[in-house]
């Protein structure tokens, strides 16, 4: 709700507001970093640092003073020195000449910048009450989608905690998973703490854990995509992803935390078992 940011920025007197949330510094290395005094008001900002200063993180929402915008970025312009980058020229030039005060917000908000990250919004909407209710009909998410018929559960079908999209045939089992539009799930395959994009394919008693599947990837019977007993610490926090396009042969095990590139035929897999981490079509 930006009543509430607009209303602080102005009761602030401020020329620039800073939406922020307090962040982990093991999570600093992706923000933007601000330090601020007990009023609010910015005193410092480092963009993405190793080691901050500060504990707020800019969530990339700003409220601005039209004309200070105006000057700023025309300054800024005409100056040959500058990158004219945002959090590298604009802010710290604003923080040093104008007011700017960081807005400190405390509902639900998530950076997905990162494969772990993106996974995890997904699942936290699979909750009985998600901080982000779809439901809410006086806060309506409005989103492009095409008209596809309604959902197809058949006989011998299991659907838990779950959000299935229009269109999707589901035959098999779907549990703690998001499906896009158009996602057939046949007999026997199991599909779970996944993301599975429009229109891909799990055939025949094949196994999808922990994975987030792109548009149009086909997973062949039998397959087990995100094999193994526990999600190794990679970069990915145990995420297997497979690009757009791409068929995965039928048996084949792919570990987790593993990345398989986009329009890859049953051709580019040269074994059918895959080890954690791995990266395949790269």
């Amino acid at each position: 709700d930006y009543d509430v940011l607009v209303a602080f920025h102005l009761d602030h007197g401020a020329d620039l507001t800073i939406a922020t949330v307090r962040v982990a510094p093991d999570e600093a290395s992706r923000f933007g970093m601000l330090e601020a005094d007990e009023a609010y008001k910015v005193t410092g900002f480092e963009e993405k640092p190793t080691h901050p200063r500060g504990n707020l993180g800019s969530m990339g929402i700003y409220a601005f003073n039209a004309a200070v915008l105006d000057d700023i970025l025309t300054a800024d312009h005409t100056h040959t020195g500058s990158r004219h980058d945002f959090g590298g020229d604009i802010i710290p030039q604003m923080i040093k000449s104008r007011q700017v005060y960081a807005f400190p917000y405390h509902g639900y908000w998530v950076d997905v910048g990162t494969i772990q990250a993106y996974w995890q919004a997904h699942m936290d909407l699979l909750v009985d009450e998600p901080w982000l209710d779809l439901l809410d009909r006086e806060w309506i998410i409005h989103t492009r989608s095409e008209e596809r018929p309604p959902v197809n559960v058949r006989s011998g079908a299991t659907v838990a905690h779950s959000l299935i999209t229009d269109g999707c045939i589901i035959e098999g089992t779907v549990e703690h998973s998001v499906l896009s539009p158009g996602v057939t799930v046949l007999p026997g395959a199991i599909v779970r703490h996944s993301i599975v994009m429009t229109d891909a394919v799990i055939e025949e008693g094949a196994i999808v854990d922990h994975a987030i599947l792109d548009k149009r990837v086909r997973v062949g019977a039998g397959a087990y995509i995100g094999w193994g007993d526990e999600a190794p610490n990679g970069p990915h926090g145990g995420i297997t992803v497979a690009g757009k396009n791409t068929s995965i042969p039928a048996e084949t095990r792919v570990g987790r935390d593993c990345v398989i590139a986009t329009d890859l035929g049953a051709d580019d897999f040269e074994v059918q078992q895959i080890s954690d981490g791995t990266m395949v079509g790269h």
